[in-house]
């Protein structure tokens, strides 16, 4: 099984890879290409956000369809897709052109992580997998660190040169795809079948407080990011030449973290227990930060929330594919779902609560952590037949 899984856990993490590459490249020049078009502080955050509503409505749809006709076909989609949407971005003329193919982006790429991952699932067991899906992170942790260096360096020649790149190099891994990710479904499900499904009964789901998560990492994440410039402005007199460094240095904390510490962590201790302790670090990360007088604590304190954020993210997704029966992609795509709208509303919430009081977006990113931990804590555990205990409990 080692040697089987590795050739197709390589593509696996290129691909990821590339996406968040793609995510990043965009970050740098996007301002300047929103003036250029006309456009203001409105239309560059419904820009963004528009990448992550389509991600929340449809990686679900992608996940189940993976259950149903295979992960291969639909990662083949999404690699494409994705890739023919930066072209778009390239040749729109306009800012409605350019939010509709970034909205369009956001559909085909959620194709890809869920099924990516159920992909590892199939073919991993155990250590394996955790390790694995904590290769997966690091390699989208790597991508968001070069993505916006290369897309500034980009930009500087010409604003939309970033996109072509980028969409060349999704495109470039699609036949290594083709070729070396074979089908691994063994038993697809019919359309009949109970699945899980993004709606108001996943509240009574048995993986309901896996779902919740992830919402909340992705929510104290996105709204670290979101107002963490502000508050090291604030603080210590950071420019954005200083806080490009942090979070390079943060995404090397995460490649770190996941690429090397999560696999012997995990073989000790389970995935329960390091996305818990994950999760308490980045609480006290968030009360540390606060606190922080100098530039060294500063740093030292979001690099701890780097680690907590970094055990919890691989360690979440291995509980929940382990607990998932044979609908993992299904149940994959609700958790990108979850974590796609902790993208949405971690940004608007932080920055709102921002302007009015500088500390309260992160007291409530620490408060909602340790809530999290002590209401839902002792449900997410490592029996990896919760899910076929609670089964005829799910109405999903």
């Amino acid at each position: 099984m080692e040697k089987e899984y590795i050739r197709p856990m390589i593509i696996l993490i290129i691909v990821q890879f590339l996406v968040m590459v793609g995510f990043g490249i965009v970050i740098p020049i996007l301002p300047f290409l929103v003036q250029e078009l006309g456009g203001g502080a409105f239309s560059l955050g419904l820009f963004m956000s528009a990448y992550s509503i389509m991600q929340f409505f449809f990686a679900p749809f992608w996940g189940r369809l993976s259950d149903r006709i295979g992960r291969r076909p639909v990662l083949l989609i999404g690699i494409s897709g994705y890739g023919i949407t930066f072209f778009l971005f390239g040749i729109a003329g306009n800012l409605p052109l350019l939010i509709t193919f970034r909205a369009l982006s956001g559909m085909v790429s959620s194709a890809t992580l869920p099924t990516a991952m159920a992909y590892l699932a199939d073919i991993t067991e155990g250590t394996n997998r955790s390790k694995s899906m904590g290769m997966v992170g690091a390699a989208m942790g790597l991508g968001m660190v070069i993505g916006p260096a290369l897309g500034g360096w980009l930009g500087h020649y010409s604003f939309t040169l970033p996109f072509y790149v980028a969409g060349a190099l999704a495109l470039l891994v699609f036949p290594f795809a083709w070729k070396f990710l074979p089908e691994t479904l063994k038993e697809p499900s019919s359309k009949q079948e109970k699945t899980v499904r993004l709606s108001p009964r996943v509240f009574k789901d048995p993986l309901f407080p896996i779902f919740l998560f992830n919402f909340v990492l992705a929510f104290t994440m996105s709204m670290f990011e979101g107002t963490f410039a502000l508050f090291a402005a604030h603080r210590v007199g950071f420019g954005a030449k200083e806080v490009g460094f942090v979070f390079m240095a943060l995404g090397i904390v995460g490649v770190v973290v996941q690429g090397g510490l999560i696999g012997r962590l995990v073989a000790r201790f389970g995935d329960a227990l390091p996305a818990k302790g994950g999760a308490v670090l980045c609480a006290i990360a968030f009360i540390w930060i606060l606190w922080a007088p100098n530039v060294i604590l500063l740093v030292l304190g979001t690099m701890l929330f780097m680690v907590g954020n970094s055990l919890m993210t691989p360690t979440s997704s291995s509980l929940l594919s382990k607990n998932s029966g044979n609908k993992q992609g299904a149940s994959l795509g609700v958790f990108q779902s979850m974590g796609s709208l902790g993208r949405i509303f971690g940004p608007l919430v932080g920055g709102a609560l921002y302007e009015i009081f500088i500390p309260i977006p992160y007291i409530l990113g620490a408060v909602t952590l340790v809530l999290m931990l002590l209401f839902f804590g002792p449900k997410i555990k490592d029996k990896k037949d919760l899910f076929l205990e609670s089964e005829g409990q799910s109405t999903m």
